[in-house]
């Protein structure tokens, strides 16, 4: 893993966009890379600390933001496939263990108004310790359209590609270690949504529960 990082932070010092863009694609397959390290590291190596805040935005924008946004955002159809293809298929096979069905996941969906779920998705996007991949994967599972699941990915991901970049510059050499603090954060927050997902079955379970002995009493 450090070689490939090695690898990586080589090729931004001698290729910079491009280099970002092909990083951001290899952190959103390869899980163990810490997330924010390419953007961060990005940030430290192609944006000058002799540079003012301001005076950074633009090559800033150019050389990491717009590339890391359009790989984040290819990335995340990984993620998005293997809710869309394979969520149905495992909630349809395990509905007796699980105690609801795939009705059961569409009536949950129907609940959020587009618009919200729009909102979740940018926000979720722009927070740097919320992990990517449980929201494409989410994405996917609710058959949320690719159309609408890309723009918002996208649109979410360039405040977080821009607050990581410019927390690479401004820390310097130091940048690695917010970034294993960064994701141990995350991994935290992804413990906290494995609990609310199993919080969501049981709900759902008690639900469709309740169902049938309202439908087996009023017979």
């Amino acid at each position: 893993m450090t070689e490939i990082l090695n690898w990586i932070m080589e090729s931004i010092r001698s290729y910079g966009a491009w280099s970002v863009f092909i990083g951001v694609i290899v952190e959103s397959v390869i899980v163990p890379i810490p997330s924010p390290l390419i953007i961060m590291g990005a940030g430290f190596v192609l944006i000058s600390s002799e540079l003012r805040f301001f005076e950074a935005l633009m090559p800033m924008l150019l050389q990491i933001v717009l590339p890391g946004a359009v790989a984040s955002t290819l990335g995340s159809y990984i993620g998005y496939a293997i809710g869309y293809f394979g969520g149905k298929p495992l909630v349809d096979r395990w509905k007796s263990f699980l105690g609801f069905s795939w009705s059961d996941v569409e009536a949950l969906e129907r609940r959020f108004q587009e618009g919200q779920v729009n909102t979740t998705i940018f926000f979720l996007r722009a927070l740097p310790i919320f992990p990517l991949s449980v929201i494409s994967a989410a994405a996917g599972l609710l058959r949320l359209p690719v159309k609408q699941f890309s723009l918002w990915t996208f649109y979410g991901t360039i405040p977080r590609c821009l607050f990581l970049g410019y927390l690479g510059w401004g820390l310097g050499e130091t940048y690695q270690g917010m970034a294993k603090g960064l994701d141990k954060a995350e991994g935290i927050v992804s413990g906290i949504l494995i609990l609310g997902i199993f919080a969501v079955i049981i709900w759902l379970r008690a639900r469709v529960r309740g169902k049938i002995l309202k439908k087996t009493s009023d017979e």
